[in-house]
């Protein structure tokens, strides 16, 4: 995908491939990994649906060593991907980023982002603000250590949902995998030629602002929890996707 998101031509070629790829495009039970966003498991993808030919398969995330780089974290979360039969990659968020790092060593048919950012200058400004200020290490051991201030944090100031739905999903809030991920996260520098990545992406997305983004499919006033709250539409732009035929085949 190489248009701009205020450039329509390049989003009309999109469809017209999308919609012509709904004919032709073999499914041959396609397998759909999906990686969650920081904290999340992957239940956040439970409402997402498929089209027929493909099925969904999780990949949840494990404690890093302290000094474990985010290539070495990609590369044992990628052992649970069947390499011999054709795949595709969906990342969310943080979940993105592991993604786009496994696209440097993996060959999937596609990689589809959702809610995360791609290039530098998709960055957020508070990432750069926290790298800047070395902030993820500064912070005390506690503070990560404190489940409740976690979920409290992210539902008072971005969520604004029930704390008791958001536990169910923000299990992952062991204090050594925060810190990790709070690092690598705001310090990673996107790069790399990733073949067939696609990006869906909310407009009222409070962690990466629309406005920063570019070459995405919109969803109209879709939060960070966009996957969650417009699974319905989401699963309707991702079924475009993964149908749509690719001109190199």
């Amino acid at each position: 995908m190489t248009q701009d998101k205020n450039t329509g031509k390049g989003i009309s070629n999109l469809l017209k491939r999308m919609w012509q790829g709904i004919v032709g495009t073999k499914k041959n039970d396609v397998t759909v990994y999906f990686i969650s966003g920081m904290c999340y498991n992957c239940s956040v993808f439970n409402n997402l649906k498929l089209p027929r030919g493909f099925r969904k398969k999780y990949i949840e995330w494990h404690i890093p060593r302290p000094d474990e780089s985010l290539d070495e974290y990609a590369h044992v979360m990628a052992g649970k991907i069947d390499t011999s039969r054709p795949y595709v990659l969906v990342g969310y968020s943080f979940g993105a980023v592991i993604m786009q790092e496994m696209g440097r060593f993996l060959e999937p048919v596609k990689s589809i982002i959702i809610s995360s950012f791609k290039s530098e200058d998709e960055i957020p400004t508070l990432f750069r603000a926290v790298k800047r200020t070395n902030l993820a290490e500064r912070v005390p051991m506690r503070v990560y250590s404190s489940t409740e201030f976690i979920t409290n944090a992210f539902n008072r100031f971005v969520y604004n949902m029930p704390a008791s739905e958001l536990s169910e999903v923000m299990t992952y809030t062991d204090p050594a995998y925060i810190k990790w991920a709070v690092k690598q996260i705001t310090e990673w520098i996107p790069g790399g030629n990733h073949k067939h990545l696609y990006h869906i992406h909310g407009t009222l997305d409070q962690i990466f602002p629309y406005e920063h983004i570019r070459n995405a499919f919109p969803v109209e006033d879709g939060d960070h929890l966009m996957v969650i709250k417009k699974a319905d539409v989401v699963s309707s732009v991702l079924s475009g996707i993964l149908l749509m035929k690719e001109e190199d085949e």
